[in-house]
């Protein structure tokens, strides 16, 4: 329990600086945070697959690395136009993979799915972090994408090491119970709350580029509830849709690159999940 909490607290520390080095100095170090766990991601799921027999490709891997976050970039800086540069970059590493896939006979399908399979999941997912960030307040959209889904996460804990009860999907994470679901759902909740009150309602740091979700406070409150409520949901989906893939791969973790937490994959589950609703409920909202 200590080297966990001890681990936690370092990582957020590490995520927090360079969150505030991306204030302060340059909105690059928000990016290279989302580029380091994009690939750290990437790399662990390439290494998970393989102790199942599943052998990606490694040059479709290494071009989306390369090439995503400069070309959406370039494109997004210059015309405005960063989701289609990250779609371009898919969609050439994709190209890559079916050309490999077609002239090299040691590469079977399952190969191939699974090469594309994780340049959308874990890479694409939590590139829409780069969008968020850079047409929104970086700052605000960033921090509640983490948050959220770390409420929850730590008041489903709080609440099922505490309730326990009957369990939620034994057969996907044995640990995981009904009560410490709701206490998810509230946890996510009391976030999105914060959030409101903090960016909107008080607007303490005026400072940061943040937008109203509209201009009447209530409304605004509703809005911010039913995205802690599906926030939470989705959070959650999120963690057990990752114990899924590592229950058919036959692995406890997809790393140990964090002591007492696995690896980065066990960290971002919920966080990719939270930021591609951000992504929708922003598009609408604005």
């Amino acid at each position: 329990m200590l080297k966990r909490t001890i681990t936690a607290v370092c990582m957020l520390a590490v995520v927090a600086g360079m969150i505030v080095l991306g204030y302060f100095i340059s909105h690059i170090f928000i990016d290279l945070l989302i580029l380091l766990f994009g690939i750290l991601g990437l790399f662990e799921m390439y290494k998970s697959f393989k102790t199942a027999g599943i052998n990606m490709m490694a040059a479709p891997l290494i071009i989306i690395s390369v090439t995503l976050y400069p070309v959406f970039y370039l494109l997004e800086r210059y015309k405005g136009m960063g989701l289609q540069g990250m779609l371009i970059s898919f969609l050439f590493s994709s190209l890559v993979a079916l050309a490999v896939f077609t002239f090299d006979p040691k590469n079977n399908l399952s190969d191939l799915l699974a090469t594309i399979f994780a340049m959308v999941y874990p890479f694409m997912f939590l590139a829409t972090a780069y969008i968020i960030s850079s047409k929104y307040s970086a700052i605000f959209a960033i921090t509640y994408a983490i948050l959220l889904p770390v409420a929850c996460d730590t008041f489903a804990y709080w609440v099922g090491s505490t309730l326990k009860g009957k369990k939620l999907c034994p057969e996907i994470s044995p640990k995981k119970t009904i009560s410490g679901a709701v206490g998810g759902l509230l946890g996510a909740l009391i976030a999105s709350v914060g959030f409101f009150l903090f960016y909107e309602y008080f607007n303490v740091l005026p400072e940061v580029g943040y937008a109203p979700f509209t201009d009447t406070p209530w409304k605004s409150a509703l809005i911010y509830l039913a995205l802690g409520l599906i926030g939470g949901v989705v959070s959650q989906i999120g963690d057990i849709a990752a114990s899924r893939i590592k229950r058919c791969i036959g692995i406890k973790d997809y790393g140990n690159i964090f002591p007492g937490h696995g690896g980065a994959m066990d960290r971002i589950d919920s966080i990719m999940f939270t930021l591609i609703l951000l992504l929708t409920a922003f598009t609408i909202i604005y």
